[in-house]
């Protein structure tokens, strides 16, 4: 096989971002879903990959894949890359950071220095604090400054993969540790 298919397709990586920009209307998530297009076409057969340049549906193909990366729920996009984005409503901060599950729809919570909100924040940030220095920087870098991983990657020259992963790693055991940091810290609170 040529590399006309390899250049082609590197030359159609402005107009593929435009569609998946379009059809997601985030950049972010339009990068991720066009970087695993991409690589999942240079990773499938030669020939079938040869034979669609050669009858000129390289552009079709790769948009009609982009699309149903982002439209599925069941696409190999969506469980590597857009349950994650869906579980967040907006970027964190190292201080924002709440599994509190709408605190405003129970009335019985007060807003106040004990609030449950507060709380799990402060364990939230305490777990952090107690992290392996690389797992914990990584983690608020990515929230703090609002990076993709693609961007954070760029920058810090680490794997867009390594990244991902470490971040999963972290949201995992904030996730199994958060309750537990919480109730030693009603505990405290109570004492006083």
């Amino acid at each position: 096989m040529s590399k006309k298919v390899d250049i082609a397709l590197g030359e159609l990586l402005p107009k593929l971002k435009e569609v998946a920009n379009n059809i997601s209307n985030d950049s972010a998530k339009a990068d991720d879903v066009v970087s695993m297009v991409v690589e999942s076409m240079l990773n499938m057969d030669r020939e079938t990959l040869q034979d669609i340049y050669d009858k000129g549906g390289l552009l079709w193909y790769a948009v009609r894949c982009i699309t149903l990366n982002i439209r599925s729920c069941t696409s190999r996009y969506h469980y590597k890359y857009r349950k994650y984005y869906d579980n967040i409503d907006e970027p964190l901060t190292y201080k924002s950071i709440s599994s509190n599950n709408n605190i405003e729809n129970k009335p019985d919570v007060i807003d106040d220095d004990n609030s449950t909100k507060d709380i799990y924040l402060d364990a939230i940030n305490n777990i952090l604090d107690n992290m392996y220095w690389y797992d914990r920087e990584l983690f608020t870098t990515y929230y703090k400054g609002g990076y993709t991983l693609d961007s954070l990657s760029e920058k810090t020259g680490i794997s867009r993969m390594s990244i991902f992963n470490t971040i999963k790693k972290v949201k995992k055991y904030l996730k199994n540790n958060a309750n537990k940091e919480a109730d030693k810290i009603r505990e405290i609170r109570e004492l006083n």
